[in-house]
């Protein structure tokens, strides 16, 4: 395995949110780009509020979204930030600087429902309790982070992290 790679459209916090999750030496990145629990409401006001079908409906095309799943094809390419053989010295300061700006701008006038995440950045210090059981968790000082990653990529996932100095040997 070569890093960084990218595990794209992950859900994270309990799939209220999909984005990109970034695994390089030393540093996982996470940017969010899907509010699900936006589109969630917005359904729900179509059509009224959720019944059993629509909870079985969103835990489908879940699982289908986490199966088809694509690694190292993340939107970041669009804005310019991944580029084909990025090496995760050559990525970071780019994928590091534009965190620093995302976090420059003033919150939006929004109910909080609706906005997402400003990207997050996890340098191997800050992570403690790694776990890859069904995706990736850990913990930081303030809080516990969940990513689902899906059995198809795990073992990928494993590697990533392995060789980003997040797990040992032992853990693969």
């Amino acid at each position: 395995m070569s890093l960084p790679i990218s595990f794209d459209d992950t859900p994270y916090f309990k799939n209220e949110y999909r984005g990109d999750l970034v695994i390089t030496r030393g540093v996982i990145y996470y940017f969010p780009h899907t509010n699900v629990a936006r589109e969630r409401g917005e359904r729900a006001k179509l059509l009224g509020p959720p019944g059993l079908d629509d909870v079985l409906l969103d835990y489908l095309v879940t699982k289908v979204k986490v199966l088809t799943a694509t690694t190292n094809k993340p939107r970041l390419r669009a804005l310019g930030l991944w580029r084909e053989g990025d090496t995760s010295e050559s990525l970071q300061p780019r994928l590091d600087a534009y965190i620093a700006e995302a976090r420059k701008e003033p919150p939006r006038m929004m109910q909080y429902e609706y906005s997402l995440p400003k990207p997050m950045r996890f340098a191997r210090a800050d992570i403690k309790n790694v776990s890859v059981r069904g995706g990736l968790r850990f913990d930081t000082e303030y809080d516990t982070h969940e990513f689902y990653i899906g059995f198809t990529r795990s073992k990928a996932l494993r590697e990533a992290l392995w060789e980003g100095g997040f797990l040992h040997q032992s853990a693969i």
